[in-house]
């Protein structure tokens, strides 16, 4: 499959350039997604998160260096990224549980973390319930905040906190359209091929879908309107307790689905859609591989 081919490319991006920048733009382009979609599809096939994938990767390496080669800890430190040697023996110390420098006086115990391969799997243990649309354009209001890609995943449960509690959600809920995509909704646009240091999570309504019937609901003061193509989404039923519901659709989405479908993903925001009574639905964007 062209996307396990993908992935696989970026790993190998990824391992060739451990002694030098990795740059997150360059392994966007490679796996033909966004940045913030690939950190969130590495996470859930490898069960980690990708920066902690090239830090393992890299301090495997480091050790190894320590042990066949006479060069200095410094510099050592400066080939695998870190600023100092304090922060390298920090870093080296938290991986392997010994300071770098008993590496080379004494025999030791060391941590390895090898190189990642993919490869399809069919498991099947659950079923998915999905259907393939062809969705016409539509448009969101909402509100947007920029944060850092790498944050993400600890920013955004707070940024729906903070709806809650500053009166944007019940400004939905008195202004609700009912349009699909359905429900509140949560966008993680930009960080796309070309811009990997920051994002903007929207959290919105659908305000617009280009359709004779739909009237179109201006946005609400203060909010942004957003705009979205025409396109092929993949729409997931994720009913249940979250974060649980959302998290089980993205893991076998990734590690499932999407590898036997004949599908990969297009250059498009992942949309989540929160409706009541914990149910939810999760919009991917796909084009024929």
């Amino acid at each position: 499959m062209d996307w396990i081919k993908q992935l696989n490319e970026a790993i190998n991006y990824i391992e060739e350039n451990l002694a030098y920048e990795i740059s997150y733009e360059t392994i966007s382009n490679i796996a033909g997604c966004s940045v913030y979609n690939f950190q969130r599809m590495f996470s859930y096939i490898a069960d980690r998160p990708l920066s902690d994938y090239i830090r393992s990767r890299r301090l495997t390496l480091a050790a190894f260096d320590l042990l066949n080669s006479s060069d200095r800890i410094i510099d050592i430190s400066l080939k695998y990224g870190y600023e100092s040697q304090d922060s390298f023996t920090r870093a080296f110390k938290n991986f392997h549980g010994v300071l770098p420098s008993i590496v080379r006086n004494e025999t030791v115990q060391l941590k390895s973390c090898p190189k990642l391969s993919f490869q399809i799997t069919i498991k099947g243990e659950n079923h998915m319930n999905y259907q393939i649309e062809q969705w016409p354009s539509f448009k969101v209001m909402g509100i947007a905040n920029k944060i850092y890609t790498s944050k993400a995943f600890e920013i955004v449960p707070k940024l729906w906190e903070n709806a809650w509690k500053d009166g944007t959600m019940k400004s939905f809920m008195e202004h609700f359209p009912d349009y699909r995509p359905a429900g509140f909704l949560g966008i993680a646009a930009g960080g796309q091929q070309g811009n990997s240091e920051e994002m903007v999570y929207i959290i919105g309504v659908t305000n617009y879908v280009d359709v004779p019937e739909c009237k179109p609901v201006p946005a609400l003061y203060k909010m942004t309107e957003f705009s979205y193509p025409a396109a092929t989404w993949a729409i997931f039923e994720a009913n249940g307790e979250l974060p649980d519901a959302i998290q089980n659709i993205y893991k076998q989405f990734y590690t499932e689905w999407l590898p036997n479908s004949g599908y990969k993903l297009a250059d498009l925001p992942v949309i989540e859609c929160y409706k009541q009574e914990n149910h939810q639905e999760v919009w991917i964007a796909i084009v024929r591989s």
